[in-house]
């Protein structure tokens, strides 16, 4: 089984590391007791052993004073980032025990069509999280980021990420039940009406599905996001074909009615994806539970 962590060189002791660095940044035996809560002779006696193990000085003896020596000041400075590394990281899990923090990017139509309607069910559930929601089509590098998990939209293949699969998206012809001229009955009264469409989201292969060997559209209203075109569809702009989680609150609300039972597979999968795999920190792994729960209640009334 693969690991993450590397297996560390033979180290002197953790106590005379500790010595010695607190006495290297406060220049003086006596401060370096009083912050590690020990004697002088505790710190010297540390230091003293350390120099020892290694074989060589870390400090030469300046009257009451200590300078450090080339090797000296090279390892506390490593010393010291290190200490400095482990406790900012112990202060923010202290803090996020206190305040669990989530960030989490998504794609803008997920976002405003699904997730947003249904956050309020989760902040209610877990109050005591702050949660982040950052709105973006981009596949940022989420540790450098900082963000905990991405919920993205592809083959689920993506280097240097863990992608779990989320769920299997189909395309539904929707229209508003108060479009002008009314519901098209049969696939072929498609014919001379508004078809709203997305860029890259043809409806070509809809046509072919059902029997009609038809050209993409080519004119009408064409949208960038597929949120603004479930909401066009909403304002009874046009016949729009639209994927499944996104009009599935607006189908339940009966603010748009689907027109035919063919439905279209989507060519690629909804993931979450997290800079590692699991096991995932306890805030993201709630989460995710809850995601899932709410995806699968999606699914089953759909």
């Amino acid at each position: 089984m693969d690991s993450i962590f590397e297996t560390p060189p033979k180290l002197p002791s953790l106590p005379a590391l500790r010595a010695f660095e607190a006495a290297a940044r406060t220049g003086s035996v006596a401060r370096a007791a009083a912050e590690l809560f020990v004697t002088p002779g505790a710190v010297s006696h540390q230091v003293k052993g350390l120099e020892e193990q290694l074989g060589y000085p870390l400090f030469v003896r300046q009257g009451r004073g200590l300078a450090l020596t080339p090797e000296g000041r090279r390892l506390a400075a490593a010393l010291n980032r290190t200490f400095v590394t482990v406790g900012n990281e112990l202060e923010a899990i202290r803090r996020e025990r206190e305040r669990p923090k989530l960030t989490v990017t998504v794609l803008p139509s997920f976002t405003a069509r699904w997730l947003t309607p249904r956050l309020g069910r989760f902040i209610e559930a877990n109050p005591e999280v702050e949660l982040w929601v950052q709105s973006s089509n981009q596949l940022e590098s989420l540790a450098e980021s900082g963000i905990d998990m991405g919920i993205r939209v592809g083959p689920g293949s993506w280097r240097g990420v863990h992608a779990e699969f989320f769920f299997r998206e189909y395309y539904l012809v929707v229209a508003s039940p108060h479009l002008p001229g009314g519901l098209p009955k049969q696939p072929e009264e498609l014919q001379g009406r508004p078809l709203l469409r997305v860029m890259d989201e043809p409806w070509k292969p809809w046509f072919e599905r059902v029997g009609l060997d038809w050209p993409e559209p080519s004119q009408g209203l064409v949208f960038t996001d597929s949120g603004l075109l479930v909401q066009a569809a909403v304002a009874g702009q046009g016949i729009a074909l639209a994927r499944r989680s996104l009009v599935h609150d607006d189908l339940a609300s009966g603010r748009l009615i689907k027109v035919f039972d063919t439905e279209l597979p989507f060519q690629w999968a909804y993931w979450l994806v997290t800079p590692l795999p699991p096991p995932h920190r306890p805030v993201l792994q709630t989460f995710i539970n809850w995601l899932r729960e709410e995806m699968r209640a999606t699914l089953g009334d759909s």
